[in-house]
């Protein structure tokens, strides 16, 4: 039976793609992948395209990032519509997104618009944060801790909220409000329990133990913070 799929690309590196996300990928008949800017493979293309079909059939598709809400509406529901008549053809279709399809993902749009109207199998990925932790041997939480994600486009209320109260911490989507990112965790004293990753598991990575003075220009668009009060960097 042919069926909807959304894979987990992962971080970056292909060879953190799940033995299963490979298996799916080899199945495909169509795959459907955010379009790039200036004509460029999507990063989430870039990852998995070694493990594709060569006879498979790409569909980069553009996914507004901006506020226009009624744009952004029109659009998912014209690619949702477009994936349920490829798959009631008897296609396996596939939906790309990077880290996991579940953690701020374009991919959970399509999903709310399709998961009634034909079969869905999402296959889960490594996030950026886990990947960052594993990689720095640095622990998230222990026993009964609690760990919070939070992205950063968020209000600052809830950003200061989250760094004062509690001891593990992610900071996602960084990149934009990054000055006053580092500058609320200076405030809290949190810099010697902080390690910044710029583009997580790719050739570019970029890791930052020391944050105090660290910009802008340093990092780039994929960049997390972790924090554990319970670690300090060393």
């Amino acid at each position: 039976m042919s069926k909807f799929y959304g894979i987990g690309a992962g971080p970056g590196d292909s060879s953190l793609l799940t033995i299963k996300a490979v298996e799916t990928l080899k199945k495909l008949d169509i795959i459907y992948t955010p379009k790039a800017k200036k004509s460029r493979k999507s990063l989430a293309l870039t990852i998995v395209e070694e493990y594709l079909k060569k006879d498979l059939e790409i569909k980069q598709r553009h996914f507004p990032m901006n506020f226009n809400i009624k744009e952004k509406n029109q659009i998912w529901d014209d690619i949702a519509q477009e994936i349920v008549d490829d798959v009631k053809k008897g296609k396996n279709v596939g939906f790309i997104t990077l880290g996991d399809p579940m953690i701020y993902s374009t991919y959970e749009y399509l999903l709310t618009r399709i998961k009634n109207k034909v079969k869905v199998e999402t296959i889960p990925g490594i996030t950026s944060f886990t990947n960052i932790a594993s990689n720095q041997n640095f622990p998230l939480v222990m026993d009964k801790e609690t760990l919070v994600v939070v992205p950063c486009t968020t209000d600052e209320e809830k950003i200061d909220f989250v760094l004062q109260n509690y001891n593990s911490i992610v900071l996602m989507k960084v990149y934009k409000n990054f000055k006053t990112i580092i500058e609320k965790i200076k405030k809290y004293g949190l810099t010697k329990y902080s390690i910044l990753v710029s583009n997580s598991s790719l050739n570019e990575e970029k890791v930052f133990r020391n944050i105090e003075n660290v910009n802008s220009d340093q990092i780039s668009y994929f960049s997390t913070i972790l924090i554990n009060k319970k670690q300090e960097i060393v």
